[in-house]
């Protein structure tokens, strides 16, 4: 294999690379405290800050709010789900 090929194979699986790749798609995430938002990623940062937009906050699997642009703080986060268009 290719040392060009090992390289992009290592960026594909870097999370801020998928994160980053997944801007102004929907995606879903769980805060530690067990709040889910989906929406629209607009922004990421190296320390996975994100900002969403059309952002629907969800607990105990209903909705409880809807935000146009919210500031999520990266060190919150328990888990991201990229692509989340389908759920």
């Amino acid at each position: 294999m290719s040392r060009n090929n090992n390289t992009q194979q290592r960026k594909a699986k870097n999370p801020l690379t998928i994160l980053q790749n997944a801007q102004k798609s929907k995606i879903l995430l769980r805060l530690k405290d067990g709040t889910e938002y989906r929406g629209i990623l607009k922004e990421i940062d190296a320390y996975m800050n994100m900002i969403l937009e059309d952002v629907t906050e969800i607990m105990d699997e209903s909705p409880v709010a809807k935000y146009n642009e919210i500031f999520i703080r990266g060190n919150n986060l328990l888990f991201v789900k990229p692509d989340a268009s389908s759920l």
